[in-house]
């Protein structure tokens, strides 16, 4: 039963989305699924622990939930929309009837649901399924264009398949190229083989910028041109189209975890668009991964500082221009509260003076802005817990303790770390917590003991922390100390036998992303 869990999720998945575009007013919501669940899963690809949508033999309940991940959430609704294509929606509406009907109360197994698909569409779903279903990884998709005279005289799409994992996958998808706003062309087509012409752009002007998989119909790496790369900062913001624009900015997150675009590239686009989204979802999110993701992970910590006051500036613009209370200012205020380093206006914000309007009354942003004064150790303990006096909830008191985690001083790490991995009665919530300020420092100097300790400490703590909650404390409390000595230490205690599945399993993917950072570093340098 467990064997075929992705037919609930993955369709709970692809059915919340449709529903809110047929049914709703929220007719963005696949862009949303594109910088949010997408990009989640799309890091589930990436890690060695990738599995296939379906077909994955599950020995019992604990090594079944490990596999509640990206994979069997967001990468199976691409593969449902990506079935869809393949053999027409109301086939696949009468299918999935059928299927429903014939087994309703009751189980059913991917067979079953193929028969019914293949009974509804009259197609031979048995090399589509294991190509899409039964095989782990994905494709890279990049569109080649030839031009003579600014007019596009030649246009392929080429389709990588991993190596290591090969598997024949058609995609249906389209590409688009845009100039100043301006759609120049996009084609519809579906891809096979290495290489698929799009005839549909012969003898139209090039574009500034070309989007492969524009309207995100396929799941697969997408791999920008270096000449799209550059002429985003000019360009991106100007294209009227968001799920084009989410498509953009998940393909340079990738790129930046796969080592093919720049910390510095992805920080001239946000430095450019970013201010000017009027999306929602890419609005906050591609902030919050800039701030939390490829700021403190890729860029080398001696070019932190100037890093964040990139993403700083561009927030503090926004902020001025926006709006009072509108969804513009609301996510340039948590920007700025997050990465300034001006002590007077963060500890006016902390003590209620000055907020932007709409964040008066509002909790989340106050521990925004705490925690970046206690990372820079404008805040001690006892300032803390007034904090947290006047938010006398539980994330209240999640958060105060994520803030003195974050302490950059000696005894605060200290005793974060012995009240992470000791015996102190900590729940898994305040267990996460603790683990997500304790990295944070300003320097690895004070935090670079710990790191040998976490590959003994945190493992051991299945003595008394259950299975499910330690894999999620692995994941968090990883060192944040991006060099090849923890490497060599993670690589050593992914070599034991003692490890349990749940905390091998968040080891390896903690590992790779490791291994990402460095990857990036060592081919990039240093960001300004």
């Amino acid at each position: 039963w467990w064997d075929d869990l992705w037919l609930n999720e993955s369709f709970a998945e692809y059915m919340s989305h449709r529903a809110l575009v047929d049914a709703t007013e929220y007719t963005d919501a696949w862009v949303d699924s594109s910088i949010v669940r997408k990009v989640w899963g799309y890091g589930a690809e990436r890690s060695p622990s990738t599995h296939p949508v379906a077909g994955v033999e599950a020995l019992d309940a604990q090594s079944a939930l490990q596999n509640f991940d990206g994979i069997s959430y967001a990468k199976g609704a691409a593969t449902l929309r990506q079935l869809i294509a393949y053999v027409g929606d109301q086939q696949f509406i009468s299918g999935v009837r059928a299927y429903l009907t014939d087994k309703s109360y009751g189980n059913g197994t991917l067979t079953d649901f193929l028969d019914a698909i293949e009974q509804a569409s009259g197609k031979d779903l048995q090399a589509w399924s294991r190509a899409w279903l039964l095989t782990a990884d994905r494709d890279t998709i990049s569109v080649e264009l030839e031009e003579l005279g600014g007019v596009v005289e030649s246009a392929v799409v080429r389709r990588e398949t991993p190596a290591e994992r090969p598997a024949d996958r058609p995609h249906a998808l389209d590409v688009a190229g845009w100039t100043d706003g301006r759609e120049l062309a996009r084609a519809s087509v579906t891809v096979t083989g290495t290489e698929t012409t799009l005839a549909e752009l012969e003898g139209t002007p090039e574009p500034a910028i070309v989007v492969p998989n524009a309207s995100d119909l396929t799941w697969a790496r997408v791999r920008l041109s270096d000449d799209t790369v550059a002429a985003l900062p000019s360009q991106l913001a100007q294209v009227p189209d968001a799920q084009a624009r989410a498509v953009v900015w998940s393909a340079l997150i990738d790129g930046v975890h796969g080592a093919t675009v720049s910390p510095d590239a992805f920080l001239d686009v946000f430095d450019a668009a970013w201010p000017h989204e009027s999306n929602s979802s890419i609005l906050t999110r591609v902030a919050a991964y800039a701030e939390h993701r490829i700021v403190p992970w890729f860029v080398p910590r001696a070019a932190q500082d100037d890093a964040l006051d990139r993403l700083n500036r561009a927030g503090t613009g926004l902020l001025e221009r926006s709006g009072a209370g509108t969804t513009e200012s609301l996510a340039a205020a948590r920007l700025v509260a997050g990465t300034s380093d001006d002590a007077v206006l963060l500890r006016a914000w902390a003590d209620g003076h000055g907020l932007p309007a709409g964040l008066e009354d509002d909790g989340d942003f106050r521990w925004i802005v705490v925690r970046n004064l206690a990372s820079r150790g404008l805040v001690e303990a006892d300032d803390i817990e007034a904090f947290r006096a006047k938010d006398d909830t539980l994330q209240g008191s999640l958060n105060a303790l994520m803030c003195r985690a974050s302490l950059p001083e000696a005894d605060a790490k200290t005793w974060a770390w012995q009240q992470l991995t000791g015996r102190e009665g900590r729940s898994n919530y305040e267990m996460i917590h603790l683990a997500r300020g304790f990295w944070t420092a300003p320097g690895d100097d004070l935090v670079d003991d710990y790191v040998p300790r976490f590959f003994t400490d945190v493992p051991a703590m299945s003595g008394w922390v259950g299975e499910d909650a330690l894999s999620r404390v692995v994941l968090v409390a990883f060192p944040k100390v991006f060099t090849d000595e923890t490497a060599r230490l993670s690589a050593d205690a992914l070599s034991r036998d003692d490890l349990t599945p749940a905390v091998r399993r968040s080891l390896v993917d903690a590992d790779a992303e490791l291994r990402e950072a460095l990857a990036s570093r060592a081919t990039f340098g240093a960001a300004v």
